[in-house]
């Protein structure tokens, strides 16, 4: 006689069903029957909250799930609540009201947990409750479950990568000779850019990402994260040519490394060979390495746009149980992690704009700043130079000299095979 076990029923209330949450739908449709065969686990949802109950959806939805009350949407009969709407309001409500209840929270909200993931940390240790954030960071790369699980105890040392898709789509297209413009274009029609992509290019969106990792990998309350940013504007087509004339790619790295003191968290443009680990990680791609004491360096990659990859990261955590929740170096501890400046040195690749620049001008002004030249290239109005090591405060006075003496000066890190 066979005896067959029911599956173990989760009731879900999703918040947001734009691209993430109606690509979560679709995927709880066509993934449910092997989900319950594999993992004995039913995931039924119980309420939506969405902007505009009258809106239509690119998912198949009973209009009875739909509601735009918040106050209604929390009062929803549900053991895990699932938030895919970005931004803080009301996504910071939700998560306050759920963990508070002692319920389950899983978020893709990078600006959330990265403006307010040690308070929601402390309320879920407080209650009990599951906070799970996955989907945050690396779409479909699962870099927050290796920190948190299985690299706790390996001796993080520093967690470098290219951590937004949109961004790594454009360099990708204009190193290969298309306009930034047209580039942009390609990857808001193929979902990787919002009609509004400030927060990737600028970089704010790698620095929330960045600023998170800090968190898992070291204790640094994300919300302290001092993050020195730089995107990849202004000029796109600027950076790629920069790029090319010292034989690599662009690519905007993130980065969060142990310092003297601290952590040092770092956004911006990086200068790559083609065939290294970060410049060949093309398109919307996201790839992280974690670099340890004893495990020595872990490599991470995949896809890190688009609805489908963060909706799988979302449903990764709504399958499993919840992991231990982070302590971080918040206000409760007695000698929380501080953030540092990075004061290492770095080549630099420094171009300069003008109707007819100078070299020797503006070797003079690197020199100034105690700043070697590695090479150096002038083509028509463009001048390229590499410069020898040097720190940061240094290519900050040189680029304030070069800005003066009015040579539109563009910087980028040059790692070469990184």
């Amino acid at each position: 006689m066979s005896t067959t076990t029911e599956p173990r029923v989760i009731r879900v209330a999703l918040a947001g069903c734009g691209v993430v949450g109606a690509a979560l739908v679709r995927l709880l449709r066509d993934e449910g029957p092997r989900i319950e065969a594999v993992h004995g686990v039913r995931l039924e949802v119980t309420r939506i909250l969405v902007r505009d109950v009258e809106r239509p959806r690119p998912a198949p939805l009973r209009h009875s799930l739909l509601t735009a009350d918040v106050d209604a949407f929390l009062a929803a009969d549900a053991d895990l609540v699932v938030e895919a709407m970005g931004g803080l309001d009301p996504a910071l409500r939700i998560a306050r009201a759920t963990l508070a209840a002692g319920r389950r929270f899983v978020t893709a909200n990078k600006a959330l947990v990265a403006a307010h993931g040690a308070e929601l940390a402390a309320i879920a240790r407080r209650t009990g409750a599951g906070f799970d954030f996955e989907a945050a960071v690396g779409g479909g790369v699962p870099v927050v479950r290796a920190l948190r699980e299985a690299l706790a105890g390996a001796g993080v040392r520093a967690v470098r990568g290219i951590l937004n898709g949109t961004s790594n789509f454009i360099l990708t297209r204009v190193s290969e000779g298309m306009t930034y413009d047209a580039a942009l274009a390609d990857a808001q029609r193929a979902g990787f850019a919002e009609a509004d992509p400030s927060r990737d290019l600028d970089g704010r969106d790698a620095a929330d990402k960045a600023a998170i990792l800090a968190w898992l990998a070291f204790g640094l309350d994300p919300a302290r994260a001092q993050v020195e940013r730089r995107g990849i504007l202004p000029d796109p087509d600027r950076l790629a040519r920069d790029a090319a004339a010292f034989g690599g790619v662009p690519r905007l790295i993130a980065e969060c490394v142990e310092r003297p003191g601290g952590i040092a968290v770092v956004v911006e443009p990086v200068v790559v060979t083609r065939d290294s680990l970060f410049g060949a990680t093309r398109d919307e791609e996201n790839a992280i390495v974690v670099e340890t004491r004893w495990n020595g360096r872990i490599r991470l990659a995949g896809p890190g746009a688009g609805g489908p990859p963060t909706a799988s990261a979302l449903l990764g955590d709504m399958i499993h149980p919840a992991p231990r929740v982070p302590a971080c170096g918040g206000p409760e501890d007695s000698a929380p992690v501080l953030a540092v400046p990075d004061d290492r040195s770095h080549r630099w690749i420094v171009s300069v704009l003008g109707e007819s620049p100078d070299s020797a001008d503006s070797r003079g002004i690197l020199a100034a700043a105690g700043i070697g030249i590695d090479e150096w290239h002038r083509g028509g109005r463009e001048l390229r130079i590499r410069t020898a090591p040097c720190p940061r405060e240094a290519i900050a006075r040189a680029v304030a000299g070069l800005e003066a003496a009015g040579g539109k000066p563009r910087l980028a890190r040059y790692e070469g095979t990184c």
